[in-house]
């Protein structure tokens, strides 16, 4: 279980880019977004690298970048994988607690290092992690964070999705490693029907999981997504307000649509590409003005 007394909040997702400056620009034009950190040098790694961030319905995005003229890890990844998610971060006020009940359990970690500033960050290697690379981030003063914009009803970052091969072992880990809260047992899902899908709250943050239903399925995807990429983040859910408009403008401007479909409660829902969003599936739902407006 989570160690006795310490504290963890989810802080951002990351994405590896080959430009910050279109990534930003991207999410400004296509959704409503509030600015958090302006672009800058990050010394946490070896050489440095590129950062900025910022909200997208109450959650952070974050792109980083490789400095100009530097091969770094950015740059391992992105001739690896392409642009994409790179990892989930948590902020937690105390570190050397969670590193020990973690390795005690055999979970692998990298990257453990204390910064000139007093802060310290770790990682959960993705070998560890069903594909997903985790970072906890212990800041020099944990109980003054940055402030949150308050909601405006029009975007909500919902959830991000892992592939997995087995959802049973993907929640205990979280579960016993985390502390999550199971918020849906393992069901296949009610709207493409070919995956089965779990919901865990962690830290103030929604993560879902998705599985193969099994062989002989038509239009496994799940399946095709992990023999291709191996397991870890699939996609994020944003619900929106202005469905339509949003499509429209994405249309318009030859952004990649996917997956148009309708779930039980007649939201209507479409997937953006990764070829058009920087590596990244997104996944919007009219949740926020469609049939199920304020469901979870």
């Amino acid at each position: 279980m989570w160690p006795d007394g310490v504290r963890i909040r989810f802080d951002h997702v990351s994405i590896a880019t080959q430009s910050i400056d279109r990534g930003v620009g991207w999410f400004q034009r296509y959704f409503t977004t509030v600015p958090r950190s302006p672009k800058q040098v990050s010394e946490q790694a070896r050489g440095g690298f590129l950062w900025q961030d910022f909200y997208l319905g109450g959650t952070a995005v974050e792109f980083i970048e490789e400095l100009p003229g530097h091969r770094d890890f950015i740059t391992a990844f992105l001739d690896r994988r392409g642009e994409g998610f790179h990892h989930l971060s948590f902020e937690v006020d105390r570190l050397d607690p969670i590193i020990t009940a973690l390795k005690a359990r055999g979970v692998r970690i990298v990257d453990d290092y204390d910064l000139a500033d007093g802060s310290r960050t770790a990682f959960i290697s993705p070998r560890s992690a069903f594909g997903a690379l985790i970072q906890f981030w212990q800041p020099v003063d944990y109980d003054h964070p940055i402030a949150r914009p308050a909601p405006d009803g029009l975007v909500r970052f919902d959830h991000i999705a892992l592939a997995v091969r087995d959802l049973r072992q993907a929640l205990d880990f979280f579960q016993e490693n985390f502390g999550a809260t199971i918020i849906n047992e393992p069901i296949l899902s009610s709207t493409q029907g070919n995956f089965m899908l779990a919901h865990i709250e962690l830290a103030g943050f929604k993560l879902e999981f998705i599985q193969s239903p099994g062989p002989g399925r038509p239009d496994d995807f799940v399946a095709r997504f992990i023999e291709r990429r191996g397991e870890g983040m699939h996609h994020f859910t944003v619900d929106v307000k202005d469905f339509d408009g949003t499509l429209d403008r994405l249309t318009r401007d030859g952004v990649r649509i996917v997956g148009k479909e309708i779930n039980w409660r007649g939201e209507r829902q479409f997937f953006i590409s990764p070829r058009s969003a920087f590596g990244t599936l997104i996944q919007v739902w009219d949740g926020l003005a469609g049939p199920g407006a304020g469901s979870e």
